[in-house]
């Protein structure tokens, strides 16, 4: 293609008013504009940042689990039974946030090249409603990660398996080391925030998504690269920073609202799909 062809391209596809670019830029104004109004709608919505209460306790629970658990943990990390290892190391991986954050990622980022306007109206609603739980697993899930990689590395904690060179607390902050990246653990704050996100889209299921974050955070134990207050600390954070996400969201107006004690609560219209009415 010559140098004139491209040019012409530029100025009538993708750079032109109804090219691609142009799609996704009014797109994004959009959004922003619209975000604008519900935040400017929602001015009377108080929302607050509750259970501080609940992040001393976790935090006590932290120190004293350091003291108490994590020498002996890291004393026996070789000697877990075969089988539990196994299973750990089977399950382990969901921790990871990759899984997660693509595909939310690459849903938003397509709906962000959709021309909105040539959808029907019902279709462009379920869109947008997916487009906001997407936007809201990334973030949650993502933003939390940032977070506890970089304090585990400006923590710099020894992993268990150098715990017969170093012991339990040896701490180099900054060294960029992933040897010495191990509070609080990455994969538990990922474990954390997806299974509080379900808790909270889904009430019903709190005690089953308690029992698999609190199990997948622990497979890391068991498969010996964090000690056990690593992470109770990360399933905290991931939990903390999706409630929080959820509160942001809330104060929008978009998929959450809060209830009258101030949590975060999925709103009453929000489905995803239109109810059957019934016939009779």
């Amino acid at each position: 293609m010559s140098v004139v062809s491209l040019r012409r391209f530029a100025q009538n596809g993708i750079f032109s008013d109804s090219g691609f670019l142009s799609r996704v830029r009014d797109n994004i104004i959009a959004n922003r504009d619209f975000l604008k109004r519900r935040f400017d709608n929602n001015a009377t919505i108080d929302v607050k940042v509750l259970g501080w209460r609940y992040m001393f306790i976790i935090a006590m629970v932290v120190l004293l689990t350091m003291v108490v658990l994590d020498e002996p943990i890291g004393s026996y990390r070789a000697d877990w039974p075969q089988p539990l290892k196994n299973l750990a190391r089977a399950f382990t991986d969901i921790g990871k946030s990759g899984w997660i954050l693509a595909p939310s990622g690459v849903f938003m980022l397509g709906c962000y090249c959709l021309d909105w306007g040539g959808l029907q109206s019902r279709t462009r609603l379920l869109f947008a409603k997916l487009m906001a739980v997407s936007s809201y697993i990334f973030l949650s899930v993502g933003i939390s990660g940032l977070l506890a990689s970089s304090l585990k590395y400006a923590i710099g904690r020894g992993r268990p398996f150098l715990y017969d060179r170093v012991g339990a607390f040896e701490f180099r902050p900054f060294s960029l080391d992933a040897a010495f990246a191990s509070f609080p653990s990455g994969h538990s704050t990922t474990a954390g925030a997806l299974f509080a996100g379900i808790a909270i889209f889904f009430p019903a299921l709190r005690l089953p998504a308690l029992i698999l974050g609190v199990w997948l955070a622990f497979s890391r134990v068991i498969v010996g690269v964090h000690y056990p207050s690593d992470v109770i600390a990360g399933v905290a954070l991931g939990a903390w920073y999706a409630y929080f996400q959820a509160l942001v969201f809330a104060r929008y107006g978009v998929i959450f609202t809060t209830d009258s004690q101030g949590w975060p609560i999925v709103r009453k219209d929000y489905y995803l799909f239109r109810p059957q009415r019934e016939i009779g």
